[in-house]
């Protein structure tokens, strides 16, 4: 379910201000080793203790290292790595470039264009179909408005559900019909 224009434009701006610290950490982050040991070396915490204020053995401490680095470490194991080393996991999805402003710029020109050649091949597939059939369009858009009227819906159905239910219902009713014909003429010999 989508939110007004007005609340969204809002609502980027309040992320895209939160973002902005996230923009200058990403700058100066370029480290390939993670964070958990880098700040455990720092702040001079042996592996046993940090392993202690986790409640895991020293191995697993390695073995989170290997993880993070790896970018399989679950948030939550991560947040719990942090506040054992006394510190607060902080994430964010950061636009790699530009602005959420410009990310939603470009996706709603993408949208725009899938539709409008939805559009295109619909009514390409709609005129091909009107001449094999030899209709124009204007006859088909008059009958449909007629057809409105008296209360028949004329809008094509969207999926395919339920067509074989109703094919097989028809294969049925066929055979009833042909049951009936032959019940008929056998009964008419009768009388005769």
């Amino acid at each position: 379910m989508g939110i007004g224009a007005g609340k969204q434009e809002k609502l980027r701006q309040r992320l895209e201000e939160k973002l902005l610290v996230f923009r200058v950490a990403q700058k100066g982050a370029g480290t390939t080793e993670g964070w958990l040991r880098p700040i455990q070396q720092a702040q001079g915490i042996p592996v046993d203790e940090l392993a202690r204020r986790m409640g895991v053995c020293r191995w697993e401490v390695f073995r989170l290292e290997k993880a993070e680095i790896e970018s399989r470490i679950m948030l939550g194991t991560l947040r719990r790595a942090a506040a054992g080393l006394g510190c607060e996991l902080i994430y964010a999805l950061a636009p790699v470039k530009g602005t959420l402003e410009e990310l939603a710029a470009e996706h709603s020109a993408a949208h725009e264009k899938t539709l409008k050649a939805k559009r295109a091949a619909r009514q390409a597939q709609l005129k091909l179909w009107l001449e094999k059939i030899g209709w124009r369009e204007k006859f088909r858009n008059v009958l449909r408005t007629l057809l409105r009227r008296d209360g028949i819906r004329v809008r094509p159905r969207k999926t395919t559900r339920g067509d074989k239910r109703r094919m097989e219902d028809m294969r049925v009713a066929m055979k009833l019909v042909e049951a009936g014909r032959g019940i008929g003429t056998r009964d008419q010999g009768v009388r005769d």
